[in-house]
């Protein structure tokens, strides 16, 4: 009865309590410079996520504007700093991306809570440090407001718990081909699980086909890769083809806007952290290499400077990490026959 009341207490701390602090910190006391103040209406939220490379990202943008349906219908109370008024928002739209954006921080968080085994453990360095870790850096980068970071992030934690946890079955399979599907109608970063898939099952995948036929794991790739595949041409398909990949190209921005380089090196340090440091494994190592079609059209397209596209990458790779530490400890815990 005390273990599993220690266990709720930590879920609630960290899974909710904590994330919902930090993201009523980050909304209502900080004002961001980078998202203009008429995105926070509903007409200049549609002018600008119905158009470009952003029309393609569609489920963030319907489950925000259900939240400010909701919002409106029952009269929630809503707050916004001077800043966002001033620029033409409406205090309830901007209510519609705290309760969202929170909502799926708090459930990211939740995620992640099991994925690093706190059900199991009760050991501050491999569960309450990177958890918070990572909850602050989902909070904190949220300067940018969006209506799809912490939702992608949810469901990059979701297929990351399924493929650490993956018992070999078709039903597996398709649920993970489905956040799949989910996360790329959230945003391109949903790429990154084929890249977590193909660190951790690297051995597997690399082997070679038996009587010309694939393994579990090789065909279990394949069928999320297609997921993929079909749910990002389709979206083009349907919304067209203008602006299908990038906005503008950005790589000069890149390399001499101050706050751009200021990102970059952020990401570099903590990569280079998380790859030198002990314990090392090799799955991060090819976690990287297989997360470059995401990571190096960020220089290409996007402001390096905006820390939230990194974060997914440094969501999976913590992962890595801590699973790393754990299977060091186990090995030291191992009697010497």
């Amino acid at each position: 009865m005390r273990t599993r009341l220690l266990l709720c207490t930590r879920v609630l701390l960290l899974g909710f309590v904590i994330p919902l602090i930090l993201s009523t910190i980050v909304y209502q006391f900080f004002s961001t410079n980078l998202t203009s103040g008429e995105l926070f209406s509903k007409q200049g939220f549609e002018g600008q996520y119905e158009n470009g490379v952003y029309k393609y990202r569609v489920l963030g943008r319907i489950l925000l504007l259900k939240t400010y349906d909701l919002i409106t219908l029952y009269q929630i109370p809503a707050s916004a700093p001077k800043s966002i008024l001033d620029g033409h928002g409406d205090p309830q739209f901007y209510a519609a991306y705290f309760f969202m954006n929170t909502i799926f921080l708090c459930l990211t968080s939740v995620v992640l809570f099991f994925i690093f085994d706190g059900h199991h453990r009760k050991d501050f360095t491999t569960v309450e440090l990177p958890l918070l870790f990572l909850c602050i850096l989902m909070a904190i980068t949220q300067f940018v407001v969006v209506p799809y970071d912490t939702l992608s992030y949810f469901f990059v934690a979701l297929a990351a718990q399924l493929i650490i946890h993956d018992n070999r079955t078709s039903r597996r399979t398709i649920a993970l081909g489905a956040i799949v599907i989910l996360a790329t109608l959230t945003r391109e970063s949903s790429s990154l699980i084929l890249a977590f898939y193909f660190a951790i099952n690297y051995r597997d995948l690399l082997a070679r086909p038996a009587n010309f036929r694939l393994n579990q794991k090789q065909r279990a790739l394949l069928t999320i890769a297609f997921c993929f595949l079909c749910t990002y041409v389709g979206l083009r398909f349907i919304f067209g083809y203008e602006h299908a990949v990038y906005q503008r190209f950005r790589l000069l921005a890149n390399m001499t806007s101050q706050l751009s380089v200021s990102g970059a090196i952020f990401f570099a340090s903590l990569a280079f952290l998380l790859l030198s440091t002990k314990p090392s494994s090799k799955e991060i190592s090819v976690f990287f290499i297989a997360a470059l079609p995401y990571i190096l059209p960020i220089f290409l397209a996007a402001n390096t400077g905006e820390i939230r596209l990194w974060t997914p990458v440094i969501i999976l790779a913590v992962i890595l990490k801590v699973r790393a530490s754990r299977s060091q400890m186990i090995t030291q815990q191992e009697p010497v026959m």
